[in-house]
């Protein structure tokens, strides 16, 4: 129950200060970022949170049960139109991954110089 409260209040750290600084970044991922940075430092050790991190990576599947469960909610949108849906995700993975290596190569060139 220890590392469990450990990685909540850095998940409620995280969450804080968005809250308070208003910027444009989940949370939660603040939160893991805080939580791996304390890690790292030596300020929280990996033994007080590893039986929490365990038991929730064991138990992941059950985090994405809401959304199995819309998916079968809106199976009929999702079969009327399946062409449009497919060819959208297809696009935005194809644009996703075209942006992310033109932003590499770029940063890759303005670190060479």
């Amino acid at each position: 129950m220890r590392g469990l409260a450990v990685i909540l209040v850095f998940q409620l750290a995280g969450e804080a200060l968005v809250a308070l600084t208003g910027i444009p970044f989940p949370g939660r991922v603040l939160g893991l970022v805080l939580l791996w940075l304390s890690l790292i430092k030596g300020w929280v050790r990996v033994e007080s949170i590893e039986a929490a991190a365990d038991f929730l990576l064991k138990n992941l599947t059950l985090f994405f049960t809401p959304i199995v469960v819309g998916a079968v909610v809106y199976w009929d949108v999702f079969t009327a139109h399946w062409f449009a849906l497919s060819l959208s995700l297809l696009l935005s993975t194809a644009v996703g991954l075209i942006v992310t290596g033109k932003v590499a190569q770029r940063l890759e060139k303005v670190e060479s110089r």
